[in-house]
C-alpha cells in the first residue's frame, strides 16, 4: 500500500516536472492573437507556425522582434500582463488569455509570488 502511494506521488511529480520543462521560456515566446476568432495562443519563436500562417493571426507584443528578445524577463512578463489586460478589454476571454500565457514559464511563475495571480491562474487552468 505504501509503495503504491509512493509510485503515485512520483508519477505526479514527474508529470509536474515534465509540464514545467515543456513550457516556453519568455525570451522565446511569441503571443499570437486571432481577432476574427478571438483566440490567443503562445508558440516558441520559430516553431509550430503551420497553425499561424495563412490566417488572421497577429503578434500584438512584437515578440518576434529584437526589442522583445533583448529585454529581460521582468519586462517581458510585465508586457504580457499589460497585453492580457488590453486583450481582455477588447473582449477576448481573460480565462483563455491566461491559459495561453501560462504556457510561458516566467508568466506561470507569477502564481508563486502573488496570491491574486495564483488565484487567477488556478481559476483559468483548472476552473477552481
Amino acid at each position: 500500500m505504501m509503495e503504491r502511494q509512493l509510485v503515485r506521488g512520483s508519477i505526479t511529480r514527474l508529470a509536474e516536472w515534465k509540464e514545467w520543462t515543456t513550457l516556453i521560456g519568455a525570451r522565446d515566446a511569441v503571443v499570437w492573437v486571432n481577432n476574427e476568432t478571438r483566440e490567443v495562443c503562445v508558440r516558441a519563436n520559430g516553431r509550430d507556425w503551420a497553425r499561424i500562417e495563412g490566417s488572421q493571426w497577429s503578434d500584438p507584443i512584437g515578440a518576434a522582434y529584437s526589442d522583445w528578445r533583448e529585454a529581460n524577463n521582468d519586462k517581458r512578463v510585465l508586457l504580457m500582463l499589460e497585453t492580457a489586460i488590453d486583450l481582455a478589454m477588447q473582449g477576448i476571454d481573460l480565462g483563455s488569455i491566461l491559459r495561453a500565457f501560462a504556457e510561458v514559464k516566467e508568466f506561470r511563475a507569477l502564481g508563486s509570488v502573488s496570491t491574486p495571480m495564483c488565484r487567477a491562474l488556478t481559476s483559468a487552468l483548472v476552473g477552481q
